[in-house]
């Protein structure tokens, strides 16, 4: 006799990130019932800390990665056309000096490559300028041993937005969404599937689930999760071997440092690539590239003041006057990059779906190709319900509209409370907003939100308190930082 106390779903996913949500999204669209899981905020880990750019990835030319460009140039126009409110077209310009690692004409070569792989998606055609004119577009460059520079086109998105919009389609189309809920056990179940318990880390609420199929879509922390169902399901049996090379990104958030052009450009100290992002009245710097341990705790989302003298040197060197602009803000996501050998820069942005009996594993790729592993995912489990792959559909349709920019902070939060799976303060301001990067940080909305929250979710006055203390402390800690690393410059 079946427990009534307990689901019964064709599909539970582990993950909220962009990749566990385009999973639940196409699995529902399919007529798969869907309960996933995730730990904290829907897009709290990298989902909401990329380059906030939908891109073919021009970097990935030097190492080959050509097919993962063509089709990551495929899905940038479509998540364009879908996301019309959340993504925009950008002009980069690429500046080209004297002692650069890479010389004009093989830059200029790169750039019309882009455009070839990119087909009549292309958005428009690169070009090239000389100094003055790169000078015209963009007054802040470097003018010493300036050559010239070239122009292309990408996209802009608020990445974080975009993963509610899409978790938005997912739960129109019938799947459950369980935030801030960890998945702590599975168990064989009949029939072949599994039972999966979890834990609602606010409330301490206990919920299970038995599935036909298991989706690890943990991002960076696939391996930890992976390593603990395989102990749980094959007691006895040896830790499997790791899967993923995860890197922590760090991007540092400035004031518009440009005339509203991106900026691509290549880091002194070491050659890689680094991009200038124009995301509204802000400009995002970054990357950084920092291996950590696959599995490693939270610790390593925490940027280091290294990471940040890395930036600001790089910055320096393209826009000196503008970088002496302080910082609002710093951020770090952790790459969940396949397993590889060889200098990090290079290693593969691909994906793997790994099938393991009723559980399946999805690592690796980036946040353009979304789709393309949610699709990967569900064309394996077609047959497992009796469809055959040929059913697979991924229509280009444009997603759920969030409230837009500007929203009064009290009916935004409770537009988030009651539809937008938000359930603490930070989530409000940091990914259902761009309260985060108003000049106090979401200061001055914070106790709004904080009471709006409290009316829609029940919140007492200490809990109400308590929210807003570690919003603020989090905010201080942040801010810490950066004051220590500009004084120690």
């Amino acid at each position: 006799m079946e427990d009534p106390r307990v689901d019964s779903v064709d599909l539970a996913v582990i993950g909220g990130g962009i990749t566990g949500l385009g999973v639940a999204r196409l699995a529902a669209r399919h007529g798969l019932s869907v309960a996933l899981f995730e730990r904290g905020d829907l897009a709290a880990g990298a989902s909401s800390a990329s380059s906030h750019m939908l891109h073919g990835g021009l970097r990935y030319l030097e190492h080959g990665h050509f097919a993962l460009v063509r089709e990551s140039l495929a899905e940038r126009g479509d998540l364009l056309r879908m996301a019309p409110a959340l993504a925009r077209p950008a002009r980069f310009v690429v500046p080209f000096y004297r002692g650069d690692r890479r010389p004009p004409w093989m830059m200029r070569l790169g750039l019309a490559f882009y455009d070839a792989l990119a087909g009549r998606r292309n958005l428009a055609p690169h070009s090239a300028v000389r100094p003055a004119e790169a000078l015209a577009l963009e007054p802040g460059l470097a003018r010493e041993d300036l050559r010239g520079a070239g122009l292309y086109t990408d996209v802009v998105m608020d990445d974080a937005r975009l993963a509610i919009a899409v978790a938005l389609d997912a739960a129109a189309r019938g799947a459950k969404l369980h935030t801030w809920t960890e998945v702590t056990a599975a168990r064989p179940a009949g029939d072949g599937g599994l039972e999966v318990i979890a834990r609602d880390r606010l409330d301490g609420t206990e919920r299970r689930v038995v599935a036909r199929v298991l989706v690890n879509a943990a991002g960076a922390w696939a391996d930890a999760v992976r390593t603990r169902l395989k102990r749980a399901l094959e007691p006895g049996s040896a830790d499997p071997p790791a899967l993923l090379r995860p890197t922590r990104g760090v991007h540092l958030v400035y004031p518009a440092l440009t005339r509203g052009h991106g900026i691509t450009a290549f880091a002194p100290s070491d050659g890689r690539v680094f991009f200038v992002v124009p995301f509204g009245a802000h400009s995002l710097v970054g990357t950084t590239e920092t291996e950590v341990a696959s599995g490693a705790d939270d610790s390593a989302w925490r940027t280091s003041a290294e990471e940040v003298r890395y930036l600001r040197a790089a910055l320096r060197r393209v826009l000196p006057g503008p970088s002496g602009q302080a910082p609002l803000a710093v951020f770090a996501g952790v790459r969940p990059l396949l397993a590889s050998s060889g200098d990090i820069d290079a290693a593969p942005r691909e994906h793997l779906v790994l099938e393991e009996g009723a559980l399946l594993t999805v690592v690796g790729g980036k946040y353009t190709g979304f789709r393309i592993m949610a699709r990967d995912v569900v064309r394996r489990l077609l047959p497992r319900f009796g469809r055959t792959a040929d059913a697979l559909a991924d229509p280009v349709e444009v997603l759920p509209a969030l409230p837009p920019d500007g929203t009064e902070p009290a009916r935004l939060a409770a537009w988030a409370a009651k539809d937008g799976f938000a359930r603490t303060l930070e989530d409000v301001i940091r990914r259902r907003s761009l309260l985060w990067l108003t000049p106090d940080r979401g200061r001055v909305a914070a106790p709004v939100v904080a009471a709006a929250l409290a009316e829609a979710l029940g919140w007492d006055a200490t809990r109400t308190s308590a929210a807003l203390q570690e919003f603020h402390a989090r905010l201080e800690d942040e801010e810490r930082m950066l004051v220590d690393t500009r004084e120690a410059r």
